[in-house]
């Protein structure tokens, strides 16, 4: 299961991250999170070896929501040596994410 980081830790394990890190932004409230959920798990599964899933709640982590212009959620971001490669809001079909994560590894 994607593992909720703070602020404090969102350096180190997502920036820090040797390969390719996946943040979704969510809220508690957010249907459409509560629906990716077992989609990112499916893909956490998938790709163990190559990916790290994380989540970020906007509620209690708003520094990160307003240094990464987090305006909806989720919002999807993907990063790769400390950067990001991808980026998105809304929800998506696993097979999108899948080709996202394929062209990113």
């Amino acid at each position: 299961m994607a593992e909720r980081v703070t602020n404090s830790e969102f350096r180190e394990k997502v920036i820090g991250h040797p390969g390719l890190a996946v943040v979704e932004f969510y809220s508690d409230s957010c249907v459409p999170c509560k629906r990716m959920s077992p989609v990112l798990a499916a893909l956490e599964d998938r790709y163990q070896e190559n990916i790290y899933v994380a989540k970020v709640n906007v509620a209690y982590e708003n520094e990160l929501a307003e240094e990464y212009n987090i305006g909806s959620t989720p919002t999807f971001l993907f990063f790769r040596n400390g950067g990001i490669v991808e980026r998105f809001s809304g929800a998506r079909k696993r097979d999108e994410l899948e080709q996202i994560i394929e062209s990113n590894l």
